[in-house]
């Protein structure tokens, strides 16, 4: 469901500047979305097909997970793995408020037009 919302942004988009073809799509992902890229671009690849988006490169861009802790207010970033127990690195308090990591955008289209 998010690859077809993501697909139906980016004709709309394409469309709307008079692209021929979209050849490729560069997404900004929180490594907590736990998107697996592979699956993306074949999804993307059947759902495309006859539309001017055929053959578009679907491009990830992992970003990290940060939080502030809740105590000290320091800013540190949380390993995958770690996603369920992560502590602070500078007082070790097991409780601050996620900054980063839960991203999904559209960055960028790259189209032709002929």
């Amino acid at each position: 469901p998010i690859t077809k919302s993501i697909y139906k942004s980016v004709i709309t988009k394409a469309e709307s500047v008079g692209a021929t073809r979209v050849s490729r799509v560069v997404l900004e992902v929180g490594i907590l979305r736990d998107f697996i890229p592979e699956l993306v671009q074949k999804y993307w690849d059947y759902i495309s097909k006859g539309s001017l988006a055929e053959g578009a490169q679907v491009e990830i861009r992992e970003v990290e997970a940060s939080a502030e802790c809740g105590k000290c207010g320091n800013v540190y970033t949380i390993a995958r793995e770690q996603i369920n127990s992560a502590k602070c690195d500078a007082c070790g308090y097991p409780y601050g408020r996620l900054l980063t990591g839960s991203e999904l955008r559209i960055i960028g289209i790259e189209i032709d037009r002929e």
